[in-house]
């Protein structure tokens, strides 16, 4: 099961990698899933989260259905595909408004969306990374096309400039590459009861699913364009 450790005197990223999966070159993994840049920049008490050996290293890269590029996995090719949230954060910790025109992009749904947080509204754009337009788009398109509309009861939210709702590292919302479906009936740490054509849908463009986390860092609400992190 997914755990969160903190660091004690004399841990290394080298050390947990081989405590925990018998294997110390998976120190740089570890490193990148935790958005830590520098493996020898860690200290006494910081919390890391320690996935399974099979959530640390991903799989093999997935192509979306639009062709452009395959699903990044792990920090290093999240920032190079999506570009370093990072470098537009202020000292004040806040997200600098260089970012949005910058990276992000508004897509039009071909039906509005219940807003999780009040039903008594809807959107009819979603705010995401520029670079995931098109796959938004597509993603929504193939939802409809299925007749499956009445599985997306609800949205959560696409772009947020947070921490990780588990952790303390950049939720991949900041980059605008994740998204949020049914949050009131599939809670963080739950089964949840995400349709499974529905869960097809976005697999099949290059998501993964916070439903396949395991223990407490089950996400089934969550889908994010990229794995390693």
């Amino acid at each position: 099961m997914a755990q969160t450790y903190a660091l004690k005197r004399g841990d290394t990223l080298v050390r947990l990698a081989k405590r925990f999966y018998d294997d110390a070159t998976l120190a740089t993994r570890l490193a990148e899933f935790n958005g830590i840049r520098d493996p020898n920049l860690v200290f006494v008490g910081q919390r890391i989260e320690v996935p399974s050996r099979k959530e640390l290293t991903g799989g093999p890269a997935v192509v979306a259905d639009s062709r452009e590029f395959p699903t990044p996995d792990g920090l290093g090719q999240v920032i190079e595909t999506f570009g370093d949230v990072e470098s537009h954060i202020g000292n004040d910790g806040t997200l600098a408004p260089t970012w949005e025109p910058t990276a992000l992009a508004r897509v039009a749904l071909p039906w509005p969306l219940v807003l999780s947080w009040n039903h008594a509204q809807s959107v009819s754009r979603i705010l995401c990374h520029k670079r995931l337009v098109t796959t938004f788009t597509g993603v929504f398109q193939a939802i409809d096309a299925a007749g499956l509309r009445g599985t997306v009861r609800s949205y959560g939210g696409c772009f947020a400039f947070r921490p990780k709702r588990s952790g303390s590292k950049l939720s991949t919302h900041s980059w605008g590459i994740a998204i949020d479906i049914n949050p009131e009936t599939n809670p963080m740490g739950s089964a949840g009861d995400m349709d499974p054509r529905l869960v097809e849908v976005f697999r099949s463009f290059g998501f993964k699913w916070g439903g396949d986390w395991p223990g407490k860092g089950k996400d089934p609400m969550h889908f994010q364009y990229c794995t390693g992190y």
